[in-house]
């Protein structure tokens, strides 16, 4: 009767850490797609806040109304599917149900209650909404600004889909830069920006927008990440069993 006594090869160790490597750096698997479905077609003001899949929704006051302490109507969930609904001219085709809109030079800022480190962003669906009857071409952008879990600022901008044949600006999806959608923010906010004579594209107390950005979203896909030790018990769990697994192999007898 011999006793094998094997241990843990080089490769096998390899493919042990990789798998723990690859779980630590793993990208979240909590995603969750805001559509708005759950609320009711109402008007908000800034300074209150709305919540869907756990996320709240901060509506912020344009700049220049904020620099002056106002409050004013910035938000409001829109049924699509309803032509009553709408008393804005110029809002968006291609949505069939319920959308976020932002008026007044106005923001929605994302965040999370819970227990998270962060969120990350993969994608969303938006338009520009004129406040005004306005002929085809390039009116301004979405804008992204978030602090992330290193607690530093960024942003990415990306410009307004066009119009269709009837003149109507459309929703379309957001091409956001791989390097924006790589972080994970404590908070997020999506506002407009307004190009100026000069193609400068603005919304700001020096360079006011004059309540023109305007924009309506849909379908922003946002995946919570769990705080690193989640992953870190997956890990030691994993260890274990690896762990485990090696001491039967050197039980066992031939």
């Amino acid at each position: 009767m011999k006793i094998m006594n094997q241990r843990l090869s080089p490769r096998r160790g390899a493919t042990m850490f990789g798998m723990m490597a690859s779980l630590l750096c793993a990208a979240p698997v909590f995603a969750d797609t805001l559509t708005f479905q759950t609320l009711a077609p109402a008007p908000y003001d800034s300074g209150t806040s709305i919540a869907e899949s756990g996320y709240n929704m901060l509506f912020v006051e344009g700049p220049v109304a904020a620099s002056m302490n106002l409050v004013s109507g910035v938000g409001t969930v829109i049924d699509g599917s309803d032509p009553f609904s709408c008393d804005i001219t110029g809002c968006p085709s291609g949505s069939n149900g319920n959308y976020l809109a932002i008026l007044n030079d106005g923001g929605v800022q994302f965040s999370h209650p819970g227990m998270l480190n962060g969120f990350t962003i993969s994608g969303l669906n938006f338009a520009f909404v004129a406040p005004l009857p306005v002929g085809p071409g390039d009116y301004g952008q979405m804008v992204l600004t978030g602090t992330n879990w290193h607690g530093d600022t960024v942003s990415t901008s990306v410009a307004f889909p066009g119009q269709n044949n009837n003149g109507q600006f459309m929703f379309g999806a957001a091409a956001l830069d791989a390097a924006f959608r790589g972080n994970v923010f404590t908070n997020l906010t999506i506002s407009a920006c307004i190009y100026d004579a000069n193609n400068v594209c603005s919304n700001s107390v020096d360079s006011p927008a004059f309540n023109l950005a305007q924009f309506a979203i849909d379908d922003v896909v946002l995946n919570a990440v769990p705080e690193p030790a989640s992953f870190l018990l997956a890990g030691l769990g994993l260890a274990a069993l690896g762990a485990t697994r090696r001491r039967n192999r050197r039980s066992t007898s031939i």
